[in-house]
């Protein structure tokens, strides 16, 4: 079939609603003729080429101006209807003043115009439903047919639109939906039928062969979330959601047309202990917004999620400053994917090399930093790389710092760690020392600094997560140190967005805590990650070997000699954090530029001077200790 560009189609379109016109005049007018006078002297063609002399230019006109003729057919909708609604009745109104005024109206009455108004709708707007009908049957219909089979989990308005939007793709075919309302058992949602309730998931998959399910509640709670989860490990099917659930994708390029929902595996972090913290933006955009934003560590995990985040605000440049060559190309190749017109500056360097950093200073001058570039491995710093640690954590803050306040950065927000409080390890005795830094250089400058802390951040490099799941996808086992660690747990999009908000919210000088809920056992983390592995009929074992030097078995928010503070947003507080002593900064200056690399004992010692409150507890590694088994399923 010929393909028609847009102005034949509206051509096309034209003279079918002419046609349509025609055809509802026609039967109104038979249905009154016997009763009208303008028909008793057998002249009804005639009147009809009365009528249709002025209703075809007056509707024409109507519908031009009502847009009708602009959109298309394939994508026909509900305000495609709404608009032939409107256009008809005003084009019926219109007819019958020009009928009026040209003495041509006689015995034509209300009822006439009335039932071709709805005439008129009928067949203009069913044309289009059924043509959108025809062409979604040819292109999604047999797709269809050959998906793989799924069942919804849900009933609501999500799940409406859900099951919408799979009706148009080749990857799934929904065969059932299920939900706890009994008010909704045995209906039918676009043809698919309501099959029980969520508990009677084992029964409905044994009966119909499905081994998927869609979660489509987004605003469930996570008691609720975590019933699902143990539901479909019962009946062993593979359990998926759809994140950032929002209805219909639109296209960027065809308006109205869809896009297939990106259908993902339930995660860890969707079945987190508390529900994610929403931080409020007010202010964003007077701190973004056409300002030159610098971002430290651009490629890393906080760093890149930073940058995607400032992004969205608009500065009129973003600097990324990264030492890894790929983790640059990478960081800036996806925001040039994802922000065409954002202004980029990659920029490789060492954030102790203070040449390099001054130049880039220099030659961008960046309004804002956010100082993500740290070593954060805790037993890797620990073990053989402790003067490391402490140069590209102290040094490098010390160097950024200096050189923000020397080029007028306004605002300096550094990225600190819960590990940095009652320390017990090099890499948090080092980030310590980097607070210390920046409260220290706020006493001598204008530039305002600003310290975040917060817990693990699911997903990062390095991150446990990835471990378990390098380990789950070998068969087992999965190692976890002792059964009774706990940290504290956010994600990668919730630590940006903390980061951000201490950004607008900070005078000089603050450390930043967020309420970070209750925390989690990691043993809990692993068996959560077995059951949401891809069913199978092997066991994997949890083993405990000991904690590794630097570890604890809890993190802390705020130090011994520390204490909270309120601030406008319910979950963030400021710690009132020991300020260094005077003739701090030139004293570990000094000692960071020492010409030998010293010991990894002597770092140590060193660290104990100016952060008294860390305690090294380096621990000889355990013989590992097997722990239960568990099923991989759901």
């Amino acid at each position: 079939m010929k393909n028609f560009s847009i102005n034949e189609r509206a051509v096309l379109a034209f003279f079918h609603d002419a046609i349509m016109l025609v055809i509802s005049w026609a039967i109104a007018l038979s249905l009154f003729a016997e009763t009208a006078d303008i028909f008793q002297s057998n002249v009804m063609f005639e009147s009809l080429a009365v009528v249709l002399a002025a209703a075809i230019p007056v509707q024409a006109t109507v519908s031009i101006v009502f847009g009708m003729y602009q959109g298309l057919w394939r994508y026909a909708s509900l305000p495609d209807v709404q608009r032939i609604v409107a256009s008809a009745s005003a084009g019926s109104v219109a007819v019958a003043l020009t009928l009026w005024a040209g003495g041509w109206l006689g015995a034509i009455g209300f009822p006439a115009f009335f039932v071709q108004t709805l005439l008129l709708i009928v067949l203009m707007a069913g044309s289009r439903i059924s043509y959108r009908s025809w062409k979604e049957w040819r292109l999604y219909g047999r797709a269809g047919e050959q998906g793989t089979p799924v069942l919804i989990l849900g009933a609501g308005d999500a799940a409406v639109s859900l099951l919408k939007e799979l009706s148009r793709s080749a990857e799934w075919r929904v065969v059932g939906l299920l939900d706890d309302d009994p008010n909704k058992r045995h209906r039918l949602l676009h043809g698919v039928r309501v099959l029980g309730s969520i508990n009677e998931l084992p029964r409905v998959t044994r009966t119909i062969k499905v081994k998927h399910a869609i979660i489509a509640m987004p605003s469930v709670l996570y008691p609720v979330r975590r019933h699902i989860v143990e539901v479909c490990n019962k009946a062993r099917v593979t359990v998926l959601t759809v994140p950032k659930f929002n209805g219909i994708s639109m296209s960027p390029t065809i308006p109205g047309k869809t896009q297939p929902p990106k259908i993902r595996r339930v995660a860890v972090e969707d079945l987190m202990k508390r529900e994610p913290i929403m931080l409020d933006d007010a202010g964003l955009q007077d701190l973004l917004t056409a300002k030159v934003v610098m971002v430290t560590g651009a490629g890393g995990s906080i760093g890149s999620e930073l940058c995607r985040q400032i992004a969205t605000y608009q500065p009129s440049l973003l600097v990324l400053f990264e030492q890894s060559e790929f983790a640059l190309y990478k960081i800036e190749q996806t925001l040039r994917d994802e922000f065409e017109n954002l202004p980029i500056a990659g920029v490789i360097g060492d954030i102790k090399n203070a040449r390099r950093v001054n130049q880039t200073m220099h030659q961008y001058s960046p309004s804002l930093v956010f100082h993500a570039a740290a070593y954060k491995h805790v037993p890797l710093m620990e073990e053989t790389n402790a003067w490391e640690a402490v140069q590209n954590n102290v040094l490098g803050t010390l160097v950024i710092a200096r050189a923000a306040m020397e080029y007028g950065v306004k605002k300096f927000v550094l990225i600190s760690t819960d590990k940095a409080v009652n320390p017990t390890n090099v890499m948090g005795a080092s980030k310590r020392m980097s607070e210390m830094v920046c409260q220290a250089l706020q006493q001598t400058g204008e530039t305002r600094f600003e310290m975040v802390r917060f817990g693990n951040v699911l997903g990062s490099a390095g991150s446990v997560i990835q471990r378990f799941q390098d380990q789950i996808d070998k068969g087992g086992p999965v190692t976890v140190t002792h059964p009774d660690m706990v940290r504290y747990f956010m994600s990668i999009p919730e630590a940006a967005q903390l980061v951000l908000q201490a950004g607008t919210m900070g005078l000089g000088g603050e450390v930043f805590v967020l309420d970070m809920g209750e925390p989690i056992k990691i043993v809990d983390l692993a068996r959560d990650m077995i059951r949401l592995s891809e069913p199978t009929d092997e066991e994997v074992k949890i083993t405990y070997t000991g904690l590794r030097p630097g570890e604890k078995l809890f993190e802390e928010l705020l130090a011994d000699d520390e204490h909270m503070r309120p601030t406008p947003h319910p979950k963030l507080r400021i710690a009132k954090a020991r300020v260094a002593e005077p003739g701090f900064l030139e004293t570990i200056a000094q000692w960071l530029h020492q010409d030998r690399i010293p010991e990894d004992s002597e770092v140590r010692r060193d660290l104990k001077r100016w952060v008294p409150e860390y305690v090294a507890q380096v621990r000889p590694r355990l013989k590992a200790v097997a722990g239960t088994g568990e099923k991989k399923s759901a």
